[in-house]
This record gives C-alpha cells, structure tokens and sequence, in this order.
C-alpha cells in the first residue's frame, strides 16, 4: 500500500483539507464509510438481541452481550469520527450516503430464523471479510481521517471469533446444517464478487488510487473470504 501521510494545516478542519486535497468525491466517499460503518453497527445490535433469547448456554448469551456492548461503543466512535473532521453528525442527509445492499442483507438476516445462515452472513462475511478487510486496511493508511479504526478492527477480530466457535459447534455432526453453510456460503462468495465489482467498483478505484487501500485490495478480500470460511470447515466442502 502507499504510504499517504498527509500534514494537517490547523487553520483548516479535516473536512475542508479533504476537499481541497481530493476533491468534494473524497469527502462523500469517506462520509458513505462512516455512514455506513454506523447504521451496520445499530443493525448488529438488534440482530443480537433478536437471538439472545434463543441461546440456552451462558457462553453463547455472553457472547452476544460482548458483541452488542462492542457495537454500541463502535456506534459511538463512528459519530465522533465524523464530528472530528469537522462534520456535525446531525448536519447531513445520512440517507444520501447509505449503501441499499448493506441494509437489505441486514434486514435479511434479521428475519432468517436459520442459525447457520446469521453466522456466516454476520459474523463470517459483513464482519470477518467485508469489515474486516476495510477496518484493516483505512486504519493503517497513514491518514487521520479514519478515527479509531485500528482498535475497532481488533475488538470486530472477537466478533470473528465467536461467530466461528459457534459455526463448528452448530456444524459439528449435522450434516443438514453443514449442506446449508455450503450453500450459504456459495451465495456470499458470488454476492462479493458482484457487490465488490459493481456498485463499490469506482469507490474502490478511487481508494486505491488515493493511497488509503491497497492496488490488491479486492484480491486480499478474497483471500480472506477463503481464509474465514476455511475455519468452519466449508472451503473444501464448496
């Protein structure tokens, strides 16, 4: 990645700096990530609650306090992330930069009664590959646009974790949930690489272009995808 270390002129917010360095296109694409990053987190946390009731083992209700908790100061750090560019939170249109498909895929998991199918598509795929990759990558950019993303990229590795731990414990001797992980986990791979070179096609050029993500960003992406999947045992079933 190249290195994109920017000095900051303190007469100047970040905001103004952004538009004057990159162009007006920056400052909304840079808005989209934060806008974004915070509606996924309120999605997660009633995606949370929704199941909590159904877990019986104080492990597995644990784990989904520690997601929601997580979440809620994630939430929490997005907003501030905004405000310390210079952009009060409740001054735009935050529906002018939402993402249709993040909030459909959300709102489908969030009526999916299939245990396995909110593992791989919350914990696996929107936190363990798409987030993941993003967090990872904007927080070492070398930029101070991207507030707090390195220690939400640590606290989402938990998210990851648990996700997994359940996976193999709900896959584990059931062949009818591992053939429906299988298929699950065939739709993401064909939606990311539809989502990833379609409507985010042009962001992410100019992001690469821009130093704040790698010329091998969609290929690490896939790796990961890969990689996260393999831990519940489904690349060499698929």
């Amino acid at each position: 990645m190249t290195e994109t270390i920017v000095e900051h002129d303190p007469s100047m917010t970040h905001k103004q700096e952004i538009i004057e360095k990159y162009g007006r296109p920056a400052w909304d694409l840079i808005l989209t990530v934060y806008v974004n990053f915070y509606y996924s987190e309120l999605d997660i946390i009633d995606l949370c609650a929704r199941w909590l009731p159904r877990r019986h083992g104080l492990r597995e209700k644990n784990f989904l306090i520690r997601h929601a908790a997580d979440e809620v100061v994630h939430a929490r750090l997005f907003r501030e992330g905004v405000e310390r560019l210079g952009q009060p939170w409740h001054g735009f249109d935050h529906d002018a930069y939402r993402i249709d498909d993040i909030g459909d895929r959300f709102a489908k998991l969030f009526y999916s009664d299939d245990e396995v199918e909110v593992l791989i598509g919350l914990n696996l795929y929107a936190e363990g590959v798409l987030a993941m990759e993003e967090l990872a990558q904007l927080a070492r950019s070398e930029t101070p646009y991207f507030y707090q993303f390195d220690r939400i990229e640590r606290e989402e590795r938990r998210h990851v974790a648990f996700g997994i731990t359940v996976a193999n414990q709900v896959l584990e001797s059931n062949a009818e949930a591992r053939k429906r992980a299988v298929e699950h986990c065939k739709w993401y791979r064909e939606h990311m690489d539809g989502y990833l070179g379609g409507q985010l096609k042009e962001s992410i050029a100019w992001a690469m272009e821009a130093g704040f993500v790698s010329a091998d960003y969609l290929d690490r992406t896939r790796l990961r995808f890969d990689d996260v999947m393999a831990k519940i045992g489904i690349k060499e079933d698929a």
